[in-house]
């Protein structure tokens, strides 16, 4: 009887496990001993984790590891559900004090390797005697990511650092700093990173003071930034982008069009050709792309990005590089959640099926985008497990990680908090497909405190190799 019941918990979240009882009956069961010290780290190989615990190990008849991708508690005080989403229990001998969570395992959990996932998990003692179970649990929620892969250095092949930075609407023009202000701090955020290739969003082509009209005089968004870092940078840098001017035509209904490629031309050159004009009009649809809209949206809410491709100038490795920003919206109740959740998904469906028909020889693939979400989120997290499922590495499961645990967006906020349990939301994502390896280093650029941010996110950059 005991052997099936430990089968039967080993493919399923803990869903009933007793309260312990501070108080003990005649002929009830006995109460494991505590346990202590509780650890969690990367494993030894990639995509492992090794968990370890102190305790004396009396009345314990197995341990039981619970994890979810999402906060849980088994208090009947705690507003957490009693599971995380994608729950899975393991089973552990009563005699080990550690315990490695293989690739496979990990992967069935939801963190699989380069995912960036981690995982909240918690320890129970457990002690049977015949149809009786009592437990005994370690009392913190605490989480983990798996051990990461660096970049394969036995292979041939280009480093590449590449960002991705929302740099925040020309439109929000009530903004205490509006783009004007700022827009010398973006630049010199972008020169500090010294990024080949940054993915950049919310980069108008529209006039750079918000207003409407023609920028002859004001310049737009994008001429502006470029002006600012040929400045600063001067001749150590040739920052180009692969469009500055409208991707839609004047008067058409059009959502957000700020999904742009940066990049450096001393070390890069710019293959496709994304003309600027359609005859003498400054809009062209050229290396563009325009997401799906949920049923019912108008076509103010399609958002557009676009795409490169891009040869090192030295190694002559060519690569892509796609900018995208997916869906904003979220809702708190739990059917319009999961329609935001799902058009999120389908948006980076979309883009998957983009880059593999564009990509017909098989380059190197860099991705930057604010996809709107995050792991925590109650609603789901589609688009970026659609990303991972499409064969994209999420950089955030660096070798080395920088700032991992604050949020990559900071909302201009002077002081940012950490993470509790080490891992903040990261909506800003760097992903690379058909690298060689996954990264090396992450690096969530911020100040603490910082009165006078460039912009309401945070730039990001990773050391890959293509």
């Amino acid at each position: 009887m005991l052997r099936r019941r430990l089968i039967a918990l080993s493919v399923s979240p803990v869903l009933a496990l007793g309260l312990v009882s501070a108080a003990q009956p005649a002929g009830a069961v006995s109460t494991p001993s505590s346990i202590s010290n509780v650890v969690a780290v990367p494993g030894a190989k990639p995509g492992e984790v090794r968990f370890s615990w102190s305790t004396s190990g009396s009345h314990t008849d197995y341990f039981l590891l619970e994890t979810g991708l999402t906060a849980f508690s088994k208090s009947s005080d705690s507003s957490l559900p009693t599971s995380g989403r994608n729950a899975k229990t393991f089973v552990i001998s009563a005699g080990a004090r550690s315990y490695t969570l293989t690739a496979a395992q990990a992967a069935s959990a939801g963190a699989p390797l380069g995912s960036a996932n981690y995982l909240y998990y918690r320890l129970f003692a457990v002690n049977k005697e015949g149809s009786k179970t009592v437990t005994k649990a370690y009392p913190n929620l605490q989480a983990v990511m798996p051990q990461a892969l660096g970049t394969d250095q036995s292979r041939s092949g280009t480093d590449l650092r590449v960002a991705t930075f929302n740099v925040r609407t020309v439109k929000a023009t009530k903004d205490k700093r509006n783009w004007l202000l700022r827009v010398d701090d973006v630049a010199k955020e972008i020169l500090t990173s010294r990024a080949g290739v940054v993915l950049l969003q919310e980069i108008s082509p529209g006039r750079a003071d918000g207003k409407g009209g023609s920028t002859a005089k004001v310049g737009r968004q994008t001429t502006t930034l470029l002006a600012q870092l040929a400045k600063q940078g001067g001749k150590s840098y040739d920052y180009r982008m692969n469009r500055t001017t409208l991707l839609v035509k004047t008067g058409e209904k059009r959502g957000t069009q700020g999904g742009r490629v940066l990049y450096d031309n001393k070390r890069y050159k710019m293959l496709s050709s994304c003309p600027e004009k359609t005859g003498k009009t400054t809009y062209n649809a050229s290396c563009s792309f325009a997401l799906p809209i949920a049923s019912g949206d108008s076509e103010s809410k399609r958002r557009r990005g676009s795409y490169a491709l891009l040869q090192n100038r030295k190694t002559g490795q060519k690569f892509w590089a796609f900018s995208a920003h997916l869906d904003e919206r979220h809702s708190s109740s739990k059917t319009t959640g999961a329609k935001y959740d799902k058009l999120r998904g389908d948006q980076a469906r979309y883009l998957v099926s983009l880059i593999n028909r564009l990509n017909t020889k098989k380059y190197p693939v860099v991705f930057g985008a604010d996809i709107n979400t995050w792991q925590s989120d109650k609603s789901g997290y589609s688009g970026h497990n659609v990303l991972v499922a499409g064969g994209f590495y999420d950089t955030a499961a660096a070798k080395v990680k920088v700032n991992a645990d604050y949020n990559t967006s900071n909302g201009f906020a002077t002081t940012l908090g950490r993470s509790s349990h080490g891992y903040g939301p990261h909506l800003d994502v760097v992903m690379v497909q058909r690298g060689k390896g996954g990264a090396d280093r992450w690096v969530n650029m911020l100040q603490n405190p910082d009165a006078d941010r460039p912009s309401d996110h945070n730039l990001v950059w990773a050391d890959v190799r293509i």
